[in-house]
């Protein structure tokens, strides 16, 4: 039996293709998209999900851009962090994930 090779793809469609196949992530940007600039207890709130695995998503999320913090991290020290989406780089993604698809 053949086995699957995992081929390799540009950064842009690896990231889009890791936020796409998760449920909860779409549905903590969804949730953002809707309530605005949110703090982890606000998202919570409106999320049937744990704080532990909540904080997760947020820092992939983060770390794909998908979202910002504010404050960044590095100048927290105490204070809330508030999420805020970034639509214009779900849209990036989402090109370059359907332009790789269609053999752009």
């Amino acid at each position: 039996m053949p086995r699957l090779i995992r081929p390799n793809l540009p950064s842009t469609v690896e990231t889009a293709i890791g936020f796409l196949g998760s449920r909860a992530q779409a549905d903590v940007l969804r949730q953002l998209a809707i309530l605005g600039p949110s703090t982890v207890g606000q998202l919570q709130a409106v999320l049937e999900i744990g704080r532990p695995s909540l904080n997760r998503h947020l820092e992939a999320l983060s770390r794909a851009g998908l979202i910002e913090t504010d404050p960044p991290r590095g100048l927290r020290q105490g204070r809330d962090v508030t999420y805020e989406v970034q639509p214009r780089r779900i849209r990036h993604l989402l090109r370059a994930y359907v332009d790789y698809v269609e053999g752009r």
